[in-house]
């Protein structure tokens, strides 16, 4: 299941249904090495990127203990790759590896994304990603370690609408549930939401149900403001490690049919700002179905109140 959800898994077959993207394997072993050493610094030839202030320094002390890394590492072939890409992705690419996008990195930023012009800045990103170490180490399923070439993704940047973002459920080759993922109330969504759910499920059905090889999955879509484009973002195994949005996994798991699209509530978007750092990489976990329903059901409460009364 979790093979299935790796990036160059799914790109061939969807190729046509996602942005353009550029798979870059197998990767040179020092390239590796150098991502899992420990400290951020770029490697030999790399200028610093504009935000390089805000990294640590690599330290000047003369006495360097004799078990501290080496900090030069001459990567030139692994930023040819890179440069070749760029070019060819039309100058500006966001990065991620089989699985993982560096989100937790986006602090490296000044424009806090995942934009990058050049080599050096996806190495900053990456080096700076906790979810990309993990990559490395290897995915787990149920409890088991997953073994994979490592794969080194940059995807064609495109500036998305974050309101425009949903997370959808698959069980056994049926859509049950589609979840904004952003978490802030877009009024605007709301008159829109039943072609939303439309629009996605045709993708579904038409691009992704008879091709995507599991039968229970969760997928990343971006549906254009205008309503003419669904394209594929990304997918995750079907398992209760993966952010479910606004619901909860046994509602998923017991949904007799289409449970719909669920926004995010105008009554709890005090919230979004507390999980704003997690809206920020488009994979919400601070919001938990059970906020969500119990934000609703006191709603539901203060509407009966206020008609008592």
């Amino acid at each position: 299941e979790v093979t299935n959800s790796m990036f160059s898994t799914w790109y061939p077959l969807l190729r046509h249904s996602t942005f353009k993207s550029a798979v870059l394997k197998p990767l040179a072993p020092e390239f590796l090495s150098y991502l899992q050493t420990d400290g951020i610094f770029l490697p030999d030839n790399e200028a610093t990127p504009q935000y390089g202030s805000r990294i640590d320094a690599v330290d000047s002390d003369s006495d360097w203990s004799d078990d501290e890394p080496d900090v030069h590492v001459n990567l030139d072939s692994t930023s040819a790759e890179i440069r070749s890409a760029l070019k060819e992705l039309g100058g500006s690419v966001f990065p991620r590896m089989n699985w993982s996008a560096p989100s937790d990195a986006m602090w490296m930023a000044t424009g806090n994304t995942l934009q990058c012009f050049s080599a050096s800045e996806v190495y900053l990103l990456l080096k700076s990603s906790d979810k990309i170490t993990r990559d490395l180490v290897g995915a787990r399923y149920e409890g088991v370690a997953v073994s994979v070439e490592p794969e080194l993704v940059l995807r064609q940047w495109c500036n998305l609408l974050p309101s425009m973002e949903f997370r959808c459920f698959v069980r056994e080759q049926e859509l049950v549930a589609v979840s904004q993922i952003d978490l802030q109330h877009y009024e605007f969504l709301e008159d829109m939401a039943a072609l939303i759910a439309d629009k996605i499920s045709a993708f579904f059905q038409d691009k992704i149900r008879e091709v995507f090889p599991s039968t229970s999955y969760c997928f990343d879509v971006y549906v254009t403001r205008n309503m003419d484009q669904v394209y594929v973002i990304d997918f995750e195994p079907w398992t209760h490690s993966v952010d479910s949005g606004l619901f909860g996994w046994q509602e998923l798991v017991q949904a007799a049919g289409f449970l719909g699209l669920r926004l995010f509530p105008k009554n709890v978007n005090a919230l979004a700002h507390f999980s704003g750092k997690y809206s920020q990489s488009r994979f919400p976990v601070e919001l938990t179905a059970d906020a969500y329903q119990k934000s609703m059901a006191d709603l539901i409460e203060k509407m009966a109140a206020g008609t008592a009364s």
